[in-house]
């Protein structure tokens, strides 16, 4: 498993994330043979998010109880986030409100600590000061070991990191955004960040030369990138979620990428799912992908993926001459 390293975190980080909303529906039996599943593979990076809870269930809970019962905190490396909106969409971007998401995540799952925590939303009304000094009261008192963003604008991003720099802080390690082989055509939720397309060129040129790896959210664009979903599914959505993934992804440009993506997972015998993981974790900038496996086989085949390494030229032909 190819692995990253992120300051303030004590052991190396694989690329693969396990995302784990989908599992906290089922039982313990089911979810823990998914999580043990990712773990055997050499997936040791698991995401939760304090906004992940509903009615007494949710990731944290899951995450907690599975750590407890494989008994091996050192094992894994936990990445939550917090601070996001109200259910009225109200910003909850503050001091007291990450000290308020931290206590309850940790909590949740009986932890002590979490080794990566992220703010989910930005709200650019708070003075960067304030949120880069909350963070690191937060690692000071070891409830973290290390902090990012998610969702923020890279000059924000960047206002983080020269204030922290400036005042001998630690600095934000890691930005979670979108960023798959499809361009994000309308977000699919409120005050989003895409990395994705040609508009945001200097925003990843920018995470290349400043070092801070992106945690890649939707790589596989909401299920667009695989063989689950095709054109006419998408033409006359079943359900809500493929609706959303029309509306976000659904023109000819990202058709015509798919369909390149496909010929090049035959050609390989790989699945177009994993050429999609692989196109992101073999971008220039550091990534990492977070994908959603509900099945040990799901799981399994997002590891392997890390196996695969797309040649320019594979990259080049699949995105079609543009980036």
């Amino acid at each position: 498993m190819k692995t990253a390293v992120l300051p303030g975190i004590d052991r190396s980080i694989s690329t693969i994330v396990q995302g784990s909303l989908g599992l906290i529906w089922g039982d313990d039996a089911d979810a823990f043979s998914v999580l043990d599943a990712a773990l055997a593979a050499g997936i040791t990076a698991f995401d939760t998010a304090h906004i992940y809870d509903f009615d007494g269930r949710g990731v944290d809970r899951l995450l907690g109880r599975w750590v407890a019962s494989h008994g091996d905190r050192d094992a894994v490396v936990i990445m939550a986030k917090g601070c996001h909106p109200d259910d009225e969409g109200k910003p909850r971007v503050s001091p007291d409100a990450l000290s308020a998401d931290v206590t309850d995540t940790l909590e949740r799952a009986s932890l002590d600590h979490v080794d990566l925590w992220s703010f989910h939303r930005d709200d650019v009304s708070v003075a960067i000061g304030e949120l880069v000094d909350a963070a690191n009261r937060e690692i000071d008192a070891g409830r973290i070991s290390a902090w990012g963003v998610s969702n923020w604008t890279t000059a924000r991003l960047r206002s983080a990191v020269d204030y922290a720099s400036a005042n001998d802080l630690a600095g934000p390690v890691a930005n979670s955004a979108h960023y798959s082989l499809a361009t994000q055509l309308d977000p699919p939720w409120d005050d989003v960040v895409t990395l994705t397309g040609p508009g945001a060129a200097e925003d990843r040129a920018w995470h290349e030369a400043a070092g801070i790896p992106v945690v890649a959210w939707s790589s596989l664009a909401g299920g667009f990138l695989s063989a689950n979903l095709s054109r006419s599914d998408l033409v006359e959505p079943e359900n809500d979620h493929v609706a959303e993934v029309a509306r976000c992804y659904f023109d000819d440009l990202n058709w015509a990428r798919r369909e390149r993506a496909e010929a090049v997972a035959e050609s390989r015998g790989v699945s177009l799912s994993q050429i999609a993981v692989a196109w992101v974790l073999g971008d220039a900038m550091t990534t990492l992908a977070i994908t959603g496996g509900a099945s040990v086989e799901e799981v399994q085949q997002n590891a392997a993926a890390v196996a695969i390494a797309l040649s320019a030229e594979e990259r080049q032909m699949i995105l079609g001459g543009t980036t």
